[in-house]
């Protein structure tokens, strides 16, 4: 048994829609001794971010080996739980990976908890997080008098209403749309194999086709500084250390910044992705091949303020664009606004991420 000590905190999480609480949530890392996750009233914000924290009384541990977790779903209005051993092997390796530079290295294991009891873990850092297990819980049952520490005669219709009331986006999503599908989960934490693949080039109106530059133009050639990404999976990467320009696998874009730079000007393009829009584009295109090495096409062209995405293959003829419904844009040229896409409705400051 390894017993070196990592210097861990820990996080509860759900999604901002779809909240929950927890009886308990322990990650042991010995056969007596765990870490408690910290209790949020309710859980709920971005998939994968660090919610609920406490300044723990310890910093080291041993890497825990044991999930135990009792959840209530609020929106479902029912508990579920599950008991499982982690990855023990595949965690250390990963946290002594990125713990080479204080940049890269993870500072909280994130446990979320998804309707129909689906638990995804995660390592999360200020420029990387990385998905550890992805976990099914299964159904139970539990007296509230059991389940809240000053029961006072709610019943859990109750008490689910009463939270519900604390997050009008929940309330207005429930009454709106109801429960999401079964496996709309399952789908945020599908991988595929891709990378990024910026891609400078004029635009030929006439032609409708993108040109390369002349030899004679290089010296106007925009240059690539670096890509960050967040993902529908929970993880970011802000590393911008070009592994995101190398084949690998992930989740499908939610948000998306490119930098770049000619000469003394600089340039960076923020895109947001539609949830079921770049479902469906990502699900057409690999079909049942999520391990097909796809090129994330990322055409641009500053000067007649022409951005374009694709997907593309070995063996395409050329790249398949993606809708710009599925997406909106915003470009800034030295922190001013150069362009946006015409359905472009983020608040301000939503490039702040």
């Amino acid at each position: 048994m390894d017993n070196t000590e990592y210097t861990i905190q820990v996080s509860g999480n759900a999604p901002k829609l779809y909240p929950t609480d927890t009886l308990f949530g322990l990650l042991w890392y010995s056969e007596n001794e765990a870490i408690e996750i910290p209790k949020a009233l309710p859980y709920y914000g971005e998939w994968g971010d660090v919610i609920s924290e406490v300044l723990p009384l310890r910093e080291d541990f041993p890497m825990p080996t044991k999930l135990n977790l009792l959840w209530l779903a609020i929106t479902e209005q029912k508990f579920y739980e599950v008991e499982a051993t982690l990855p023990v092997d595949l965690m250390i390796q990963k946290w002594n990976y990125y713990e080479m530079d204080e940049n890269t290295s993870f500072s909280h294991i994130v446990v979320g908890m998804a309707p129909y009891g689906k638990v995804a873990i995660w390592f999360h850092g200020r420029n990387k997080s990385v998905i550890i297990d992805c976990l099914q819980g299964i159904l139970t049952e539990i007296e509230m008098e059991d389940f809240l520490p000053f029961y006072s005669g709610q019943t859990l219709h109750q008490y689910c209403n009463q939270l519900i009331e604390q997050i009008p986006s929940a309330k207005q999503n429930l009454s709106t749309n109801s429960l999401p599908p079964r496996d709309l989960f399952d789908n945020y934490m599908k991988q595929f194999t891709y990378r990024y693949l910026p891609m400078f080039r004029h635009w030929d109106k006439d032609e409708e086709k993108w040109q390369q530059y002349t030899e004679e133009e290089q010296e106007t050639k925009p240059e690539l500084d670096y890509i960050e990404e967040t993902l529908y999976d929970g993880t970011h990467d802000k590393l911008h250390d070009g592994g995101l320009l190398n084949y690998h696998e992930a989740g499908k874009p939610k948000k998306l910044a490119v930098k770049w730079h000619i000469k003394k000007s600089e340039y960076i393009a923020y895109f947001w992705f539609e949830d079921e829009a770049i479902r469906a584009v990502f699900d057409k295109f690999y079909g049942i091949h999520p391990d097909t090495k796809t090129d994330f096409v990322i055409h641009i062209d500053p000067e007649k303020k022409k951005y374009e995405l694709a997907l593309y293959r070995y063996g395409m003829n050329e790249p398949k664009p993606i809708s710009e419904d599925a997406y909106q844009l915003i470009v800034f040229k030295n922190k001013f606004e150069q362009y946006r896409s015409p359905n472009y409705n983020q608040p301000r400051g939503a490039w702040i991420w």
